[in-house]
């Protein structure tokens, strides 16, 4: 049996297998069919249905030889490569710095006020594509960016409900030591050192060095007060060297090592500013050594004789004009440096006060809610906002987006908020925002914040009229109070933007005779999407609105039936 299977099966085997061999063929042949040249080599595998194997008859090879092919793959390799269009985000700053990562694993970053202010640094892989490139914010040829020395206010000025607040707010406390109180009158400044004195919360900071009461500095910012012509006085802030024990509490050694980055990056000029910046030798490489080794005292005096070292060379920088020179070069400021005042201010005003703005009633149009820098940098670049224009955001609440607008953009910057302990801490924001962008030098567009019902207040409606961009974060808003504004945009000037987290204009709204009065046929939608981590009341990606008021459709419809009459 076995061997007649065997016999049987050879012969099956001879008959198919020996077809005519084909006529070797060594030129390409241009007439072949297009799908034969797909692929490098032609198929004699093929099978037809009764199983037998076919020869395709004239099917030509490849003639190139395989360098000749590699050639050819890397040319077009190369061609693709330069039809890419380059990338249109980058990573900022920060991101390439192993010393800032350093200190934010071993202390984390600034945390309510990390958080509510935008830092992205726990955004996913799907959302890093979309980050600001902070080397290209905000730059307006327009804009002066340099503020110039101007003399104190006078005393009066001082007696103004919001800055009684202030000081009232922040108090030393007796369990660490106090510095000398030689601040000037005329300079209200929230320290850091006042933060973390504050007796509510000095408990649950901790010298980051081996020493029972925390050791304190004076760091120097870029920037000088001018009381006289011969009497010019240089701006600094008092730190104690000790971070909040709190995940999400306040790190005084991120803020200074931030704040002497951002000051060696942006007002000493390149050769000196790339040596003080530099990887191994720079001011925030020698000072994160210090906080890597064993803490001892001799750390903390090698951490406070380099911070002597970067004050002398700012105050130096000041006097010989080098930083005036080179701040009047700039028109606008970078993301991080942006984010880096924005920072200083909301944790030093609205960071230790934060639980008031969880006083609010769940499912009404009050709920509170934060837009994040990305997001709302994003905003401005979208709506192409510049800095001899108005902007206006409707329900503000502490005032984030107007002091945003303000020193990222250098524009005139209104906002309206109705609910009580978020309209409190938007007038320490504004206050200590307007130190702030005098003791690092920068001049910032107009802020205006004001108390009460958007729908009703006369200032508002007025700046409205002349607005080119409004915001209004209506996320949480009902319908009746979208019909509400909606009506209010029938004062907006034409080609004003309005930008909204809901559209006011639903998808599909087409222009009829029953419906040609309504509003929203002035508007022209845009709907644009934000990644993950750009607003304060979810990690999940969504979309928001720019409608333009345009009334061109509208006219072209009441055209078309005039036609038809």
């Amino acid at each position: 049996m076995f061997g007649g299977f065997q016999s049987k099966s050879v012969i099956r085997k001879v008959s198919v297998a020996v077809p005519v061999k084909p006529k070797p063929v060594v030129t390409e042949n241009k007439s072949a069919n297009p799908k034969s040249q797909i692929s490098d080599k032609p198929n004699y595998n093929s099978k037809r249905a009764d199983g037998a194997r076919t020869i395709a008859p004239n099917r030509t090879k490849r003639s190139s030889s395989p360098v000749t092919r590699t050639e050819s793959l890397v040319k077009r390799a190369v061609k693709r490569k330069a039809l890419t269009p380059p990338p249109q985000w980058g990573e900022s700053d920060d991101d390439n710095d192993d010393d800032s990562n350093d200190i934010e694993s071993r202390s984390s970053k600034q945390g309510v006020a990390s958080g509510a202010n935008g830092q992205d640094s726990n955004l996913p892989p799907s959302a890093s594509r979309k980050r600001i490139k902070s080397a290209s914010n905000s730059v307006d040829p327009s804009r002066i960016l340099f503020r110039q020395p101007s003399p104190p206010p006078p005393p009066s000025a001082l007696t103004d409900d919001s800055h009684t607040q202030s000081i009232n707010i922040i108090q030393a406390s007796p369990t660490i030591m106090t510095l000398p109180d030689n601040q000037d009158q005329s300079f209200p400044l929230a320290h850091s050192a006042d933060l973390v004195s504050n007796p509510s919360t000095s408990h649950k900071f901790r010298p980051f060095f081996l020493e029972e009461i925390a050791s304190s500095i004076s760091l120097q910012y870029p920037s000088s007060f001018s009381h006289s012509n011969e009497n010019i006085q240089h701006r600094a802030e008092r730190f104690y060297l000790a971070d909040s024990i709190d995940i999400d509490g306040y790190k005084s050694s991120y803020d200074i090592l931030e704040t002497i980055r951002q000051v060696c990056l942006h007002y000493l000029p390149r050769q000196e500013s790339e040596e003080c910046s530099d990887d191994l030798t720079g001011f925030v490489r020698r000072l994160t050594r210090t906080m890597k080794g064993d803490l001892s005292t001799s750390c903390k005096d090698e951490f406070i004789k380099t911070i002597d070292e970067y004050n002398s060379l700012i105050t130096k920088r000041l006097h010989d004009g080098t930083i005036e020179r080179v701040l009047r070069s700039k028109h606008g400021l970078t993301f991080d440096w942006m984010k880096r005042i924005l920072d200083q201010v909301y944790s030093r005003t609205v960071s230790p006060h934060v639980d008031m703005l969880k006083d609010y009633i769940n499912g009404t149009d009050n709920v509170y809610g934060e837009l994040l820098y990305p997001l709302v940098s994003e905003m401005f670049r979208e709506t192409g906002l510049k800095s001899n224009q108005v902007f206006v955001d409707l329900g503000s609440g502490v005032g984030n987006v107007v002091l945003q607008a303000a020193l990222e953009i250098g524009c005139e910057a209104w906002g309206c908020e109705m609910m009580p302990n978020p309209c409190g801490l938007a007038d320490l924001q504004a206050e200590e925002f307007n130190q702030r962008a005098r003791l690092w030098g920068v001049h910032v567009g107009r802020v205006r914040l004001v108390k009460g019902d958007f729908l009703e207040t006369k200032e508002i409606a007025a700046v409205l009229k002349r607005a080119d961009v409004v915001l209004v974060n209506n996320q949480a808003f009902g319908p009746d109070l979208n019909s509400k504004l909606i009506d209010k945009f029938l004062d907006l000037k034409d080609g004003c933007q309005v930008i909204s987290l809901k559209s006011f204009k639903p998808d599909g709204f087409e222009i009829q005779d029953r419906n040609i009065n309504d509003v929203r046929h002035l508007l022209k939608v845009r709907k644009l999407e934000y990644f993950s981590g750009r607003v304060s009341w979810t990690d999940a990606p969504g979309n928001y609105y720019i409608a333009t008021k345009d009334p061109s459709e509208l006219i072209k419809y009441h055209d078309g039936q005039k036609r038809k009459r």
